[in-house]
């Protein structure tokens, strides 16, 4: 789950021009699938799927872009593959501020800036569940939270102790599709 510090973030929908066009009723062969490199990949969980290289090592990532997408992140999940892992998406750059709600495993996150230079990377634990006779807000109250430390635009959750393995620090470089992610936000 994650907060986002500030109040002067807000959800943007994206509106797509034209998305009203007219329809024509015109019989033509049809057209061709798009090759594997551009179709539309969905995780099991009903994410798109993202290939970034991380060092140049490939990584395939959910893509969290929606408000509940976000909130949700890896809660729930026992286990990550090795390549795998999420991509937050946000509308604005903002200080962002995650914590282990719900999560069963530890995750290392990396912060990125609007550019895709990492600010900020942590390995988060998992946290005690919340307790039968624990409200839910005393719950996410007693929560650790990982702040960035500056204004990030994006965040990347894989298995603990890899961004550190593969040498993912604060001032590496990570090339992001920005046209392509955007097309995510909702």
């Amino acid at each position: 789950m994650v907060s986002l510090m500030g109040s002067a973030l807000k959800w943007i929908a994206v509106a797509l021009v034209g998305a009203g066009a007219a329809t024509f009723m015109v019989q033509q062969a049809a057209p061709p699938a798009a090759p594997k490199a551009q179709q539309a990949r969905v995780s099991p969980a009903g994410l798109p799927v993202e290939t970034v290289l991380l060092n140049g090592k490939p990584f395939e990532l959910e893509v969290a872009a929606t408000r509940a997408h976000v909130e949700k992140g890896m809660s729930g999940r026992r286990e990550l593959a090795e390549n795998a892992g999420m991509l937050f998406c946000f509308p604005q750059s903002n200080i962002l501020n995650f914590w282990m709600i719900d999560c069963l495993m530890d995750l290392d996150v990396a912060y990125l800036d609007r550019t895709g230079k990492v600010t900020d990377v942590y390995t988060m634990k998992a946290e005690a569940p919340q307790g039968k006779e624990e409200s839910r807000q005393a719950y996410m109250n007693r929560l650790k939270r990982y702040p960035s430390s500056v204004d990030c635009l994006f965040a990347i959750e894989v298995r603990p102790g890899l961004l550190q393995k593969i040498g993912v620090k604060p001032g590496t470089q990570v090339k992001l599709d920005y046209a392509r992610l955007r097309t995510h936000l909702k």
